[in-house]
């Protein structure tokens, strides 16, 4: 099966016949995914069953032994109960996966990056911005949070283009230190991911966006969406509007209580890259999906665990 996603990753092929196809294999080598479809036998790539996030913190969802895992990425937020644990035997379709549709909205990602996202084995927003960029340099830490004084001395002293991938808070910790505007070197990219809402604070991201123009004018801001479940990820070029998936990844989104798909409501990812786990994923988060396929994000459904990477900061901070 894997090298049949290889390929619809690089030249594409039809969706539906290759995620029922998918869905079938997963069945028959994935023990607890088959247990909790039952009697599904879907005839569309919508009908098929998704699993919630939240169940990668009670069962192992991969279609091999757990045992032979060589990566676990944990889901981030989660400092009032167990984390979610997603296990790959290698991340070879979720680094191909990242680059190719990271390239395809952004072009070329600069090889050096001064990083403000957590950079821990099991972050799967730090594998994937290492990937992005190998030169990476970190300025953030669990324990310690942002390091501010050494991020913006590190940008001031770029003469290459630079790629910064940060979370919203950490952003927000970033620019509270009062600094000079710093022009980067053109072609700098600036990922923007993780929520606005924190569990202590709350930004606004419009505002943020503009205080991000001021302290760094000319640089290119682009938005991320993703989460440790997935093999994919979404862009928004530029940062603020809608969310791009890539073609080997449809978004669905359904009423909460019915499951009945709608133009917007809670959603569902159906992801050809998470051939090693589970590829139908229910979230948290609700949005609207248009009709070319893009996303607008409209936040956490009401009562819904927070959860991303901007948590992380917040965690750093109450240590």
């Amino acid at each position: 099966m894997r090298a049949q996603i290889v390929a619809f990753l690089r030249a594409g092929g039809d969706f539906e016949q290759t995620a029922l196809q998918l869905y079938r294999w997963q069945r028959a080598h994935n023990t607890e995914y088959d247990r909790f479809c039952g009697a599904a036998q879907p005839t569309r790539w919508e009908d098929i069953p998704a699993v919630p996030a939240s169940l990668f913190r009670d069962l192992f969802l991969t279609c091999f032994d757990p045992a032979a895992a060589s990566v676990c990425f944990e889901t981030s937020g989660t400092t009032a109960g167990r984390p979610g644990r997603v296990r790959l035997l290698d991340t070879e379709v979720y680094d191909l996966s990242a680059r190719l549709h990271a390239e395809r909205c952004l072009g070329l990602v600069p090889p050096r990056a001064i990083s403000l996202v957590p950079t821990d084995d099991h972050s799967s927003l730090g594998h994937m911005c290492r990937h992005l960029s190998p030169e990476t340099r970190p300025f953030f830490s669990s324990e310690t949070g942002v390091d501010a004084p050494g991020a913006w001395a590190a940008l001031r002293a770029a003469t290459a283009p630079v790629f910064v991938p940060t979370t919203a808070l950490a952003l927000v910790d970033l620019l509270a230190h009062g600094h000079d505007p710093v022009a980067l070197p053109e072609g700098s990219i600036l990922m923007l991911t993780g929520g606005f809402k924190g569990r202590r604070r709350a930004v606004d991201p419009e505002d943020l966006l503009q205080r991000l123009s001021r302290h760094l004018p000319g640089c290119r801001i682009v938005g991320e969406y993703g989460m440790s479940e997935l093999s994919s990820q979404l862009w928004a070029v530029p940062a603020g509007e809608r969310f791009v998936p890539p073609p080997w990844l449809r978004v669905l989104a359904v009423d909460p209580w019915t499951g009945t798909g709608q133009t917007s409501g809670q959603l569902r990812f159906f992801d050809l890259a998470n051939h090693q786990t589970v590829l139908a994923i229910e979230t948290g988060d609700q949005g609207t999906v248009h009709p070319d396929g893009s996303v607008t994000l409209e936040g956490r459904l009401p009562g819904a665990r927070p959860r991303g990477c901007s948590l992380s900061v917040e965690e750093a901070r109450a240590r």
